[in-house]
């Protein structure tokens, strides 16, 4: 009898023993057969180079362009009575100019406060291509030619589409007194 139990148990512990390595064997070597195909898949075919953008990832536009219009702070209001003292973000209006010919009016909206506050504007459709801004205010009492809209970016430019860099922009604006060269 002692032989039989031997046997049996001598069974089980060789089957017990057997398994954890069929166990372990078994994803290995799914693992390395994956891999070599896998290697064997991406020899002929040119990746991108390091550092570029993967083809899945979006990179035309529509791209969205916000920011943030101050007032410039020599004019700040310091008294209820100056000009731009009740100016509010209702009168600052951007004027978009695109390539394909479209223009488009963004109204900025948040608290100017006389100039110690800022408006918020942004455009969630910009089409690809080159876009201009330039803004006005629109107040009843103020002409809408005696302030402007100007950013650090030369000329008041955005590029969308071709980076992506170039789908999400800011561009910040002052409202200052413009720059009127000649006179």
């Amino acid at each position: 009898m002692s032989a039989v139990h031997e046997t049996t148990s001598g069974r089980l512990r060789s089957g017990l023993a057997s398994r954890p390595v069929e166990s372990l064997l078994a994803p290995l070597l799914a693992l390395a057969l994956a891999a070599c195909a896998s290697g064997r898949g991406e020899q002929g075919a040119a990746g991108p180079p390091p550092g570029s953008i993967p083809a899945f990832v979006r990179t035309t536009g529509p791209c969205w362009i916000g920011g943030r219009i101050t007032l410039d702070p020599s004019l700040r209001a310091q008294s209820q009575a100056e000009e731009l003292a009740n100016l509010s973000c209702d009168n600052v209006v951007l004027v978009m100019k695109t390539e394909d010919g479209s223009t488009k009016l963004v109204h900025a909206d948040g608290v100017l406060a006389g100039g110690w506050g800022e408006c918020h504007y942004q455009v969630t459709d910009v089409p690809p291509g080159s876009a201009t801004f330039s803004g006005k205010v629109s107040a009843l009492s103020i002409p809408d030619y005696r302030y402007a809209l100007v950013s650090k970016v030369d000329f008041n430019a955005v590029k969308c589409g071709g980076s992506l860099a170039s789908l999400n922009q800011q561009l910040d604006f002052v409202l200052t007194v413009p720059d009127v060269r000649g006179r």
